[in-house]
């Protein structure tokens, strides 16, 4: 690991759009205020599409948080075997500050990675102007860095605490690591273990998992099945809750603290939802969603209604209302928003199609594949070729045998 700390920059030539293009909307809406969009580019985007913003300097875009009371954005970079470094296997990992109305933009912190897969920093928290929590994916790792000095403060990994013979493989991609942030009062750090289909809660002075608070369990796939990007609630909002991308489920679930006990107390699904990666419980109590496989970005109101939702072509991964305090820091729960849950069963033959397959194959391979086919190839067209390549196959298998039964005459 090589760390580079506090490198600044400036953009010389913002990357700035306004007006000249947009995304497309699906059902009508008004996007409601600015919203960042992560994933192959970071744009920000209002009304009906419309492109403030974009930015495609890096490889790929992760975490993004507003700064309050500023137009600027702390988001969480890549960029894989860098020309400069001369490396055929590393990956550059960056904390930036970058403003959406200018274009400025400051690098805070650097490190070089070794490897180009499941390394990414998918979470970068700003505590404040000089401290921020990185969910290291590479190191199985929580770290509190100062970019000011670029020191470490406080660490937490995960090899001191959780069994090896749990989540991925061990050698591998063992935890998956995709989410932090300080809760409790600032007692814990909440830590998303993707790969255990656990939120654990780590004491920040013990550095031990206090398994009594934390959310699901590895392989306890009616809870949560390798998750992405919770949120917690706090009792101020009407919690403890936690608002969670559950994704391979291809569900936004919520579960109340009551009594010891983590109980469900909301959910939201509609027939298009695959492989969700973020949800944000909003300050009026709608719900922003980034639904990954369908390339779509929707915010949901209190009756589990779509209010809007566009398309974007950047494999979307993480969705900010500029407007608001990041991710759910603004939202209460489902019970003090008197939020509906909804859900859906398959109805047409289309959706039973796509249930049958998502049954025989399982979700995490159904999408898995989805991630790396084009981006107009989304379930049900997927679902259509499946069933084509079957019944060609099957017609195969049907004409060989009888070509074999004739030639045995």
């Amino acid at each position: 690991m090589v760390v580079i700390p506090l490198v600044v920059t400036a953009a010389t030539n913002p990357v700035l759009v306004s007006g000249e293009s947009r995304y497309s909307t699906d059902g009508g809406g008004s996007v409601s205020g600015l919203t960042a969009i992560t994933g192959t580019e970071l744009v920000v985007v209002e009304g009906e599409g419309t492109i403030d913003y974009r930015d495609t300097r890096r490889d790929e875009y992760w975490d993004v948080d507003p700064v309050p009371n500023t137009s600027a954005v702390v988001v969480s970079t890549v960029v894989k075997n860098p020309d400069r470094l001369d490396c055929s296997d590393c990956t550059v990992q960056r904390i930036e500050r970058i403003d959406v109305a200018t274009g400025d933009r400051r690098v805070l912190y650097t490190e070089v990675t070794p490897g180009t897969r499941n390394v990414e920093w998918h979470d970068v928290d700003r505590i404040n102007r000089t401290h921020h929590l990185i969910a290291d994916m590479s190191q199985h790792e929580v770290e509190m860095v100062d970019v000011s000095t670029g020191t470490t403060d406080w660490e937490w990994s995960a090899y001191t605490a959780l069994s090896p013979g749990s989540g991925g493989a061990f050698d591998g991609d063992w935890t998956h690591l995709n989410d932090v942030e300080i809760v409790r009062n600032g007692q814990y750090v909440a830590a998303s273990l993707r790969n255990h289909d656990t939120v654990v809660f780590i004491n920040r002075t013990s550095g031990s998992v206090n398994e009594t608070i934390s959310l699901g369990e590895d392989d306890d796939h009616s809870i949560l099945y390798e998750q992405h990007n919770p949120d917690h609630i706090p009792a101020d909002r009407g919690g403890p809750a936690m608002i969670v991308a559950d994704s391979n489920n291809d569900r936004i679930v919520e579960y109340q603290r009551s009594d010891g006990e983590w109980v469900e107390s909301w959910v939201w699904q509609d027939d298009q939802l695959k492989w969700p990666r973020d949800a944000d419980r909003l300050p009026n109590g709608h719900t922003l969603i980034t639904d990954t496989n369908n390339n779509r970005v929707l915010e949901v109101d209190a009756r589990g209604r779509v209010q809007w939702s566009i398309f974007t072509p950047i494999n979307v991964y993480d969705a900010e209302r500029l407007s608001t305090p990041a991710e759910s820091g603004g939202g209460v729960t489902a019970a003090a928003a008197d939020l509906e849950s909804r859900t859906v069963r398959p109805e047409t033959a289309p959706e039973r199609l796509q249930a049958g397959v998502e049954a025989t194959l399982g979700p995490r391979a159904v999408n898995g594949i989805l991630w790396v086919t084009p981006s107009w190839m989304r379930l049900p067209e997927f679902a259509t070729v499946l069933l084509s390549l079957l019944s060609a196959l099957a017609l195969a298998g049907y004409e060989a045998s009888v070509r074999g039964l004739l030639s045995g005459r």
